[in-house]
C-alpha cells in the first residue's frame, strides 16, 4: 500500500513540476516586460496613475484625429493622383512602370498602415482600461506593448512618406523625358 501511495505521489509531484513549468514558461512569455519592472516604477507607476491616464488618454484623441487626417490624405495621393497617373500613362501606351510599382508599394504600405493602427488602437484602449493605481505592473506590460506598436505604425508611416516622395521623383524624371523625347520629335 506504502508503494501505492509512493508511486501516486510521485506521479503527482512529477504533475504538479511539469504543471508549475509550463505556467512558469507560458507566464514568461507573456509578462517578459514585467520581470524587467522594479518596486521603484510600480511606486512612479501608482504615484502618477491619474496623470499618466490623463496624458494616454489625450494621446489617444489626437493619434485618432491624425491617423484619420493621415489616412485620408494617403487615401487621397493614391487614389486621386497615383492611380488616375497611371491609368493615363498606361491608356496612352507611355511606360509609367516605375510609378505604377510605387503604386502597388504604396498602396500594400497603407493597408499596413490601417491594420497596424487598428491595432495600436485596441491596445491603447486595453491599457486604458486597466487600474494603473491597483494593476500596475499589467498597466506597465500593456504601456510597453502598446508603445511597441505606436513604434511599428511610425515606421510605416515614415515608409509610406517615402514612397511619395519616390513617386515624385519618379514622376518628374518621366516628366522630363517626356519632353525631352516630344522635343526630339517635334524638332526632327
Amino acid at each position: 500500500m506504502w508503494l501505492h501511495t509512493k508511486g501516486v505521489k510521485l506521479k503527482l509531484l512529477v504533475a504538479v513540476i511539469a504543471s508549475f513549468g509550463f505556467v512558469l514558461i507560458a507566464g514568461n512569455l507573456q509578462t517578459n516586460a514585467a520581470a524587467d519592472i522594479t518596486q521603484e516604477k510600480i511606486t512612479k507607476i501608482r504615484g502618477r496613475c491619474t496623470e499618466n491616464l490623463a496624458a494616454l488618454n489625450r494621446l489617444h484623441q489626437t493619434d485618432a484625429f491624425l491617423r484619420n487626417d493621415r489616412g485620408n490624405l494617403y487615401r487621397t495621393i493614391s487614389d486621386r493622383l497615383m492611380v488616375p497617373l497611371n491609368r493615363r500613362l498606361a491608356a496612352n501606351r507611355l511606360d509609367g512602370g516605375q510609378l505604377v510599382n510605387i503604386t502597388a508599394d504604396f498602396n500594400r504600405e497603407y493597408d499596413k498602415f490601417y491594420s497596424t493602427y487598428i491595432d495600436y488602437d485596441n491596445a491603447m484602449s486595453d491599457l486604458l482600461k486597466i487600474d494603473c493605481s491597483k494593476q500596475p505592473v499589467a498597466f506597465y506590460t500593456a504601456l510597453l506593448e502598446t508603445r511597441e506598436k505606436r513604434t511599428e505604425l511610425s515606421k510605416i508611416n515614415l515608409k509610406l512618406k517615402e514612397l511619395i516622395r519616390q513617386y515624385g521623383i519618379k514622376f518628374v524624371d518621366f516628366k522630363t523625358n517626356f519632353e525631352k523625347d516630344e522635343a526630339t520629335s517635334d524638332g526632327a
